[in-house]
């Protein structure tokens, strides 16, 4: 009998780069603060240019949030250029637009994208009834209040989504064009979360990938 060989082998990584973090509660009590100040305002509602099924989306100032969210793009670009390998994506990019959600049962997201280059989604505050419910969901799919990211065609030997059930102080940042949905919930509480869209300020920031490089390899 032959004698069993090594087989050596690479592999490569696949469609787009999610990443996931948490933000301190210096940053979430500053977003609450804000949405404290725009929620209720009619001329603040940001309704009419979002996908949600929502009553309450309101604008708000990139600026007030840029300070603290420099720390996470630089941790992004950090996760990616590891991820991609020999990757030079760097963190030189601005808050596009920036709106705050406060979700309600039976409110909804149907699968949409954004615009930019990047887009991210923060979560400051999950009530534990939701979180309740969505493990108390008895079938296949990501249960109640989830979030999930789709990309490709799909087919049974390929991962075409990833699914999340947001925790509070979570953060995912992900390329805009990657399509997502929020499922709807039925506990008589309110989720808040806030989404914004980030343009990289020169092109080389993302188009730079491999720095004349061959990709790493795995294995």
């Amino acid at each position: 009998m032959e004698p069993k060989k090594e087989i050596k082998y690479n592999f490569y990584h696949w469609g787009p780069f999610l990443f996931q973090s948490t933000i301190t509660d210096e940053f979430k009590n500053l977003i609450l603060e804000e949405g404290l100040k725009v929620r209720g305002k009619s001329d603040e509602s940001y309704v009419k240019k979002l996908a949600g099924h929502m009553k309450e989306e309101y604008k708000l100032s990139p600026t007030r949030f840029t300070e603290h969210f420099k720390h996470y793009l630089e941790a992004y670009t950090i996760g990616y250029n590891q991820w991609r390998g020999n990757a030079g994506m760097k963190p030189d990019a601005s808050l596009l637009s920036l709106w705050i959600n406060y979700m309600k049962a039976g409110d909804f997201n149907p699968p949409h994208d954004h615009s930019g280059d990047l887009s991210f989604i923060i979560f400051p505050d999950v009530p534990e009834e939701i979180t309740k419910e969505c493990n108390d969901f008895e079938g296949t799919m990501r249960g109640p209040g989830g979030v999930s990211w789709i990309y490709g065609d799909g087919g049974r030997m390929c991962i075409s989504a990833v699914h999340a059930l947001p925790k509070t102080n979570d953060i995912f940042i992900f390329p805009a064009s990657v399509k997502h949905y929020v499922f709807p919930f039925k506990s008589a509480v309110t989720r808040i979360s806030v989404s914004g869209n980030i343009r990289f300020d020169a092109q080389d920031s993302r188009v730079n990938y491999f720095e004349g490089k061959e990709p790493k390899k795995d294995g």
